[in-house]
């Protein structure tokens, strides 16, 4: 039985990971900031895994900000899915965020290569794929994120850097290196970690007036199947892959819910764009959402799909199924 590493085991997408890998018979050992969430992440699995898989889950401790405790999570590992990043909150400065998300990628590589290990997946981000927004046209994973465009905010220059580091790291230490670039996250979480369904529940819960933002969405099931297959097909060695190529817009995934769940009485009307950079202004959450109100252009998966067998949820089906989780969990009172 393979195991294989995976780190921020208690995040949105890693949980899905490890599920993913868990009913795919592999051993996994995950890193966690503290041991204490690990009966919780367990139970939580326990839905979605057999008994008998689920046994083949560890934890250890380590932080992406230090190298310590990675190396004996990476003891008799096959290879790593490295998940883990810094998403920050709106804040930081570009040093910050950039110094946290290449220096943890780094940390992880090194301990993979002082165990051993050759063989890594990472996420990155589409961010790191990203032109122009005035820009128009279809763009795969070949194009590179010119880090003097302008519009860029702290989190997608951390993205860029760190895919940058991990592509020289690789290069120079012989690790077979692939990147998946998802887009926004969405899909039924496992634990409490609501990571970017965050707005999803802000839209349930009956965000007054919603930014006419294009999300390229990636289902976090899909995105997960999508790291397992690039870890298996040797033909993904040394390549990105953009993990979603769908658009619905805020104002329309709102319209779903709206037509979705009656019960909850949601009334959906456009937040003008003027309106939306004027409230950016003093809003942190809402500033990276600027550059993306006029977007024209697409990305497209065809090379995952092409090489790996790869397929998408209906991103219709991803903001419900994400939605009706939110609602049993209990965030959204019907």
């Amino acid at each position: 039985m393979k195991k294989i590493v995976v780190s921020g085991g208690s995040g949105f997408v890693a949980t899905w990971v490890i599920v993913e890998l868990l009913n795919h018979h592999y051993a996994v050992s995950a890193s966690l900031r503290s041991l204490t969430k690990a009966d919780g992440i367990r139970e939580s699995m326990s839905h979605y895994v057999p008994a008998e898989d689920l046994a083949n889950l560890s934890f250890f401790k380590a932080d992406l900000t230090s190298i310590d405790g990675w190396k004996a999570g990476m003891e008799n590992a096959d290879g790593v899915i490295h998940v883990a990043s810094p998403l920050g909150n709106g804040t930081e400065s570009t040093e910050e965020l950039v110094s946290v998300a290449k220096g943890g990628v780094l940390n992880v590589l090194q301990a993979a290569e002082n165990a051993g290990i050759i063989r890594v997946v990472m996420t990155s981000s589409q961010a790191a794929a990203t032109p122009l927004s005035t820009a128009t046209g279809t763009f795969d994973e070949s194009f590179w994120t010119d880090l003097n465009n302008p519009e860029l905010d702290p989190y997608r220059i951390s993205k860029v850097k760190a895919e940058q580091a991990a592509w020289t790291f690789a290069q120079d230490h012989n690790i077979e290196l692939t990147t998946i670039l998802p887009g926004a996250i969405f899909g039924p979480v496992i634990t409490s970690n609501l990571s970017s369904n965050g707005i999803l529940l802000q839209l349930l819960k009956g965000q007054p007036a919603l930014p006419k933002v294009p999300l390229e969405i990636s289902d976090v099931r899909d995105l997960a199947r999508l790291h397992r297959l690039a870890f298996e097909k040797p033909q993904a060695i040394g390549k990105r892959y953009i993990g979603s190529s769908q658009t619905l817009t805020m104002l329309e995934v709102g319209k779903i819910y709206q037509s979705a769940f009656p019960s909850l009485h949601l009334h959906v009307r456009a937040l003008p764009n003027w309106a939306t950079r004027l409230l950016a202004k003093f809003i942190p959450s809402l500033r990276s959402l600027v550059p993306m109100l006029n977007r024209r252009y697409h990305h497209t998966a065809a090379a995952a799909e092409n090489d790996l067998g790869w397929q998408q949820h209906e991103p219709q089906q991803t903001v419900i199924d994400a939605a009706n989780r939110l609602i049993k969990l209990g965030f959204v009172k019907k």
